[in-house]
Formats: structure tokens, sequence, C-alpha cells
């Protein structure tokens, strides 16, 4: 097994560890914020971290290029270029840093004369600017998480997110024990990312010391090449947006903040849902552009359909024990009265574990530079999701929020991107779609009848839940192990279990 194999599986061991305690740290720490700060306040804080979230779209998909075009020249042991695309990078980010945090001062005064149902206009307007400041210092630091990324190096990548999650959530507690409230929680925000991109630039000068930071390596044509490449994934991200995070300010603006509070407990459940599958398969778009750059689209083929059987037993089984845990351990989490939660829940779910089995072949797209079509369609699936949503919340509240994304992430993730991929590297769409429905049927079988047996056990309590879930997944890991690949793929995970 190559030395690369064994980084890229350090790397998903440690991003997988990193999911499970930053998940943890999230469970204890959102109702003791919830409850610290109040349903209003803590629907502020969620409202302005979903349109911050937005900010991330100034990136332009540079971050995305910086990692395709540095890992190339990586490969071709062009230290010139790795240093254009860097220093041209970052020359790029610095601009749109200061954009981003002049942005964070107008929308801080204008933003309330828009929206009426803000009626703290004064906490607001502050941790807008702490926040978006911090936001606009940042940006130009992800010149150095790209650098990590091109040398496959998510395991450092990791140790420093979880220093930064360990020293943010222990703040968080400190200053909201001390009585203080949500300027000192934005302000520990802030302290906490800063310390992390000091320590991402750090070890990314360590990491690749050929580099040079100069103003003379930045490179007007780069920017052509940079931005031929970004523009794709920056309409993919705004469509993410729209589909993930819009759904908050329909809320806000036909329901209230307080609203905001409950389709976040269900929102957020998604997010780790989503970021546990990236943690264990997410590193595969310079792994694709590595067989793309030698020319072997066979090895594509074959590392797509495998990657796929993977994240689909790993979604399924994700996705069923959401459903299947999910209304008592809402209850447990959050209490009784968020019960409303889980419905929205369970709507949110079945798309998803459709959308996140095909997680490999979105990946497979952006690391051969193919994702100008998914890009088209993600930004189909966010307008139908924005119109749905303005449409169905008017008749059924939250749920009708819920709806709008779900219907059209079922319909363009299940009959519109497996055929685009298909086409693009040369499979058959019948047998995508049969392994996809033979890996469904395996693991939905073995998750129900676990469902069926163990329902009456399920209770809303800690020790209970994380006692029945780790039997769950010791009885389904051996038995998909058995069941669910061939000798030679057993053969390859004990291996990699053996280093």
């Amino acid at each position: 097994m190559s030395s690369k194999a064994k980084i890229l599986f350090k790397g998903s061991l440690l991003r997988t560890s990193y999911f499970f305690i930053n998940a943890l740290v999230a469970f204890f720490l959102t109702p003791f914020m919830i409850h610290s700060l109040g349903d209003e306040l803590y629907g502020l804080w969620m409202f302005v971290a979903s349109l911050l979230g937005f900010y991330l779209l100034f990136d332009m998909g540079l971050s995305s290029a910086i990692q395709r075009y540095v890992s190339q020249a990586i490969g071709k042991e062009d230290h010139e270029k790795a240093s254009a695309i860097v220093n041209t990078s970052l020359f790029l980010f610095t601009i749109i840093g200061l954009f981003v945090s002049c942005l964070s001062f107008a929308l801080a005064y204008l933003l309330p004369l828009v929206l009426k149902n803000i009626t703290n206009i004064y906490l607001f307007r502050k941790v807008i600017i702490i926040l978006g400041t911090t936001l606009a210092v940042s940006i130009p630091m992800r010149v150095f998480i790209g650098i990590l990324t091109s040398h496959l190096r998510y395991d450092i990548q990791t140790k420093i997110e979880l220093s930064r999650l360990f020293l943010r959530s222990a703040l968080v507690v400190l200053v909201l024990k001390l009585g203080h409230g949500i300027i000192a929680v934005a302000l520990v925000s802030c302290f906490s990312e800063l310390f992390g991109y000091f320590l991402f630039y750090q070890f990314a000068r360590k990491t690749a010391p050929y580099i040079s930071f100069s103003i003379k390596f930045i490179d007007r044509t780069k920017i052509k090449t940079l931005y031929s490449y970004s523009w794709k994934t920056l309409v993919s991200q705004v469509a993410d947006k729209l589909r993930f995070d819009i759904d908050n300010f329909v809320i806000v603006g036909f329901l209230g903040l307080n609203f905001v509070t409950i389709y976040t407990i269900a929102a957020r459940l998604m997010r780790h849902f989503i970021d546990l599958i990236g943690s264990i398969v997410g590193m595969l778009t310079p792994v694709f552009s590595q067989y793309e750059g030698r020319g072997d689209f066979h090895a594509i083929r074959e590392k797509l359909l495998f990657t796929t059987k993977i994240s689909s037993y790993l979604a399924i089984f994700i996705g069923g024990s959401l459903i299947i845990f999910g209304k008592a351990f809402i209850e447990r989490w959050m209490g009784p009265q968020y019960l409303e939660a889980y419905p929205l829940l369970v709507v949110l779910t079945i798309p998803l574990t459709i959308a996140l089995i095909q997680n490999p072949s979105v990946q497979l797209l952006y690391g051969i530079s193919k994702h100008n079509f998914y890009a088209i369609f993600n930004s189909i699936e966010a307008v139908a999701n924005l119109v749905l949503s303005l449409i169905l919340v008017r008749k059924y509240g939250l749920m009708g929020v819920a709806l709008g994304t779900a219907i059209p992430m079922m319909i363009i993730k299940l009959f519109v991107q497996p055929v685009y991929t298909c086409k693009v590297v040369g499979i058959r769409v019948t047998k995508y779609y049969l392994i996809i429905l033979i890996t469904m049927i395996k693991a939905a079988t073995v998750i129900s009848l676990f469902a069926l047996l163990g329902n009456s056990f399920i209770i809303p309590s800690y020790p209970s839940l994380v006692f029945i879930f780790l039997c769950q997944l010791s009885i389904f890991s051996l038995v998909i192990f058995a069941i669910g690949f061939t000798h030679t793929e057993r053969y390859y995970f004990k291996n990699l279990v053996r280093i």
C-alpha cells in the first residue's frame, strides 16, 4: 500500500474522530446555549450565522481551484508554478477580505430596516460586525489550508480544527457561566477562529517550504486560470447555500425567530449527517485528479463504483439511525417541547440519504473539471427549493419549508445527477443504478430488521441510546462486511486496518 494511501487513511480516521467529537460537543453545547441565551437570542445567533455563511461565497470557488492547481504543480514538481498560484490567490483573497469587512458594516445597519422581525437591533449590529470582520480576516488564510489540502495533509488540518474546537467550546461555556451574553460569545468565536488560522499558516509553511511569498510571484495569467475553474464551483456553492441556508430566511420572514430554533435542531442533525459522510469519504477529489492526469479512466470508473458502494452503506445506516433514534434523542437532548423538530428530521433525512450515497460522484466531477453541469442542476434544485418553500410555508409552516427542500433534492439526486455522472466517465447508467439498488436493499433490510427488534428498547436516555446504537453498528458492520463486499474488497479493508 502506498504512503499516499496511508496518509489518506490516517486523515480519514482523524476526520471521522473529529466529526464525532464535534458532534458530541454540539449536542451538549447547543441546549446549554439555548437555555443560557433564550430562544430569541439563540435564534438571532443562528440567523446571523446563516447570514454570514453566505459570505463564504465571496471565496468565488478559489479554494477549490487552489487545491486543484497546486496539486497539479506538486505532481509535476513545478515549485515556481505552485508559488505563482499561491501568491496570486493570496492577493485575490486579500481584496475579497477587505470587501467583506465593508459589507459587514453595511448589512449591520441596513438589514434591520428590511427584516422587521429583528427586534434587538443593537445586539444584531454588534454581533454581525464582530463575526463579519473575523470572516474578512480569515478569508486570505484559506490559501494556507489549500496548501495543506494539496499535500493531502488532512491529518494536520484535523488536529488544528480539534484544538480550535476545544478552545472555542471551553471559552463559550466559561463566558456564559460567568453571566455574559451573546456579545461575549461572538468575541470568543473571533479569538478561536484567528488562533486556528495562525496554526494553519505555521504548518502550511513547514509543509511546503519551497513555496515563496513575494509580490513578484503574482501572475495575472494565473487569475484567468483560477477563475475558469472556480466560477463553476461558485455557482454550486451559491446553490448549496440556497438549498440549506435559505430556509432560515424564509422562516424569519414568515414565522419569526422562535421558529428558527425548532428548525435548526433538525437542520443541525442534517449538517452532522453531511459532515460525517464527508469526513469518511470526502478526500477523493485529488485522487480522481491524479488518475485523470495520467489518463487512467479505468481506475476512475473502478474507484467511483467502489466508493459509491461504501457511501451507500454509510448513508443508509446513518440515515436509518437518525429516523430510528431521532425522536428519543431530540427528547433527551433538547427536551419534549422541541419534539416538533422530529417530523422535519424524517422529511429531510430521506432525500439527503439519496444525495449522500452519491458523494463520490460529486468529488469525481470536481476532480476532473466536469463540474459545470453539476453547477447547473444544483442551481435548478436551489431555485425550486426556494420557490416551493415560499409557497408551502404559508399553508404548512415549518413542514412546508422542509418539504420545499426535500422534493427538489429527491428529484435531482435520484434522476439527474447519476445520469450525467455516468455519461461523463463512460459507465452504463443501469450498472450504476444497479449497484446503488443492491446496496440499498442489503443495508435497508439489515437496518429495518434491527429497528423492528429494538424499537421497544429505545428510550430518551443517553446510556440506553448509545448502547443500542453501538449494538446496531456492530451487527450492521459485521453483516454488511460479510454480504456487502466481494472477497477482494474485504481483503483491501483488512490491509487498511493493519496500517
